[in-house]
């Protein structure tokens, strides 16, 4: 009877360890945004201090960096924001006005825009200068989420 009683917890437990290694708990998922992580789409940063706040709440930030006059920007900023929208909660996507905060254009050596800079986990890992289409950004997005970690490839 004791080894029964004994055997049948044993089972239990094996079967429990078993579980666990084939499910993932939701607390073990990774997550590519802090918890509670609330702004989706495009944001558009005013000060210093929001974009230092913002680009800290995500393994990976898309900088978007733009001047007020740059025509390209402007044609950029759609293109731009519609990525965005399509992988909310995956990373964070901003555009910084370079004529209102240069010091974020300064710090990550901007010279022309639109430029899109990429920074995985507080360091940059690439920039591309100029206006892409929205079909090669979005393929451009996805390999690095991929890549990542932050969205399941396929």
């Amino acid at each position: 009877m004791i080894q029964q009683s004994s055997d049948d917890e044993l089972n239990k437990l094996l079967e429990r360890i078993i579980q666990n290694m084939t499910t993932r708990p939701k607390s073990l998922e990774k997550s590519c945004c802090k918890p509670g992580f609330e702004i989706r789409g495009l944001i558009t940063i005013k000060s210093l201090e929001e974009f230092i706040r913002i680009t800290h709440q995500c393994k990976i930030t898309f900088i978007l960096v733009t001047t007020t006059y740059c025509p390209y920007c402007h044609m950029f900023r759609p293109v731009f924001a519609k990525v965005a929208k399509l992988y909310e909660g995956k990373a964070a996507f901003v555009e910084v006005n370079a004529d209102i905060i240069p010091e974020v254009a300064w710090s990550y050596n901007v010279f022309s825009t639109p430029t899109t800079i990429v920074i995985l986990n507080g360091s940059p890992i690439d920039a591309i200068v100029g206006y892409i289409p929205f079909n090669s950004f979005n393929i451009y997005v996805t390999e690095i989420l991929n890549k990542a970690g932050c969205i399941n490839s396929g």
